[in-house]
């Protein structure tokens, strides 16, 4: 049994009127933008994205130089 989704309304909004949240990692984009604030589930109706420190753990791990 799960529970119920994390509502989008506690979480800050951005000037689009969306909650950044990353996908990966669940941090939520404070009102300076930074993600700093830790939802324990995926937030129904956030936009999710990829917050810059998930960014640079997943472009390091892939990209190799091509010859």
């Amino acid at each position: 049994m799960s529970s119920a989704p994390h509502s989008p309304h506690d979480y800050p909004v951005n000037e689009h009127g969306f909650v950044r949240q990353c996908a990966w990692c669940r941090r939520v984009a404070d009102a300076d933008g930074l993600y700093r604030l830790v939802a324990p589930k995926l937030v129904y109706g956030a936009s999710h994205g990829c917050c810059e420190a998930c960014a640079i753990r997943f472009v390091s791990r892939g990209l190799k130089p091509t010859a």
